[in-house]
C-alpha cells in the first residue's frame, strides 16, 4: 500500500474517531509504516468492522487495527477455533488415516504438524484427542493465525502412500454444512453397525456355550482333550 493509498484508506478512521481531526505527523507516519503491508481493502474492512463491533470511541492502536484487518481479534479467533475443531473432528471420521487431506484453513495444518502428522493424529484414542482439543488446540491455532509460519501443504493417507498415487481431499468451510450432514449419517450408520456387531457376538457366544454344553452332556472329547 502506497502512502497515497494509505492516506485515502485511513481518512475514515480520522473522520470517525477524531471527528475530522488529524494525528500528529510523526504518529501518522508510524501508523502508515506499520500498516503498509495491508491492502486498502483490508484497511477499509477493518474500519467497517470496528464501527460495527468496537465499543470504544478512542482512536484505535496500530495492533488493534491489524487485528480487525486480519480477522485476529480474540472474538473472531474464538469463533474460528470452534469451527476448526469441528471440521477436524468431522474429517477424522470422514477420511481417517487411509485418505489424503488438505485443509483450506492452514491453522488446522499447524495443529496437525504439532502432533507430527495426520497419521499420528488419526491414531490417537478418543480420550487423548478430546484432551488435546480442549487444552492445546486453541493455543496452537491462534499462534499460527497471528504469525503464519510455514506448515505442511497436505497430508498423505495410507492408500496414496502404498499405491504411489496422489488423491488429495481438499476440505473447506464452504462444504461444512454438507460435510456435517454426511458425517452425521455415516456416524449413525457406524453406531448401528457396532450395535449389530455386538448383538451378533453375543449370539455367537450363546451358541458356542450351547454347543459346549451339548458336547459335555454327550461325553464327546474336544480336540485339545484327545491325548
Amino acid at each position: 500500500m502506497t502512502v497515497n493509498e494509505f492516506n485515502k484508506a485511513f481518512k475514515p478512521f480520522l473522520d470517525y474517531f477524531l471527528d475530522g481531526g488529524d494525528l500528529p505527523s510523526a504518529k501518522k507516519n508510524l501508523y502508515c509504516l506499520a500498516l503498509s503491508d495491508l491492502t486498502t481493502e483490508q484497511l477499509g474492512n477493518a474500519f467497517i468492522s470496528m464501527v460495527r463491533n468496537r465499543v470504544y470511541k478512542n482512536f484505535p492502536q496500530i495492533a488493534e487495527i491489524r487485528q480487525y484487518a486480519t480477522h485476529t481479534t480474540e472474538t473472531e479467533l474464538d469463533d474460528r477455533v470452534v469451527l476448526a475443531k469441528q471440521m477436524l473432528k468431522n474429517s477424522l471420521i470422514r477420511y481417517g488415516s487411509y485418505n489424503s487431506v488438505e485443509f483450506e484453513d492452514k491453522g488446522i495444518h499447524a495443529v496437525i504438524d504439532s502432533l507430527d502428522g495426520w497419521q499420528n493424529l488419526c491414531s490417537m484414542s478418543s480420550d487423548e484427542l478430546e484432551k488435546f482439543l480442549t487444552f492445546e488446540f486453541a493455543k496452537i491455532y491462534k499462534a499460527y493465525t497471528r504469525h503464519n509460519y510455514p506448515v505442511t501443504k497436505a497430508y498423505i493417507g495410507y492408500f496414496d502412500a502404498t499405491n504411489g498415487t496422489v488423491n488429495i481431499n481438499k476440505i473447506g468451510y464452504r462444504d461444512m454444512g454438507k460435510t456435517l450432514k454426511l458425517v452425521s449419517n455415516k456416524t449413525q450408520a457406524l453406531k448401528l453397525q457396532v450395535s449389530k456387531n455386538n448383538f451378533d457376538i453375543k449370539e455367537q457366544q450363546k451358541n458356542i456355550q450351547k454347543l459346549k454344553n451339548i458336547i459335555a452332556n454327550a461325553g464327546i472329547k474336544g480336540v485339545d482333550q484327545e491325548k
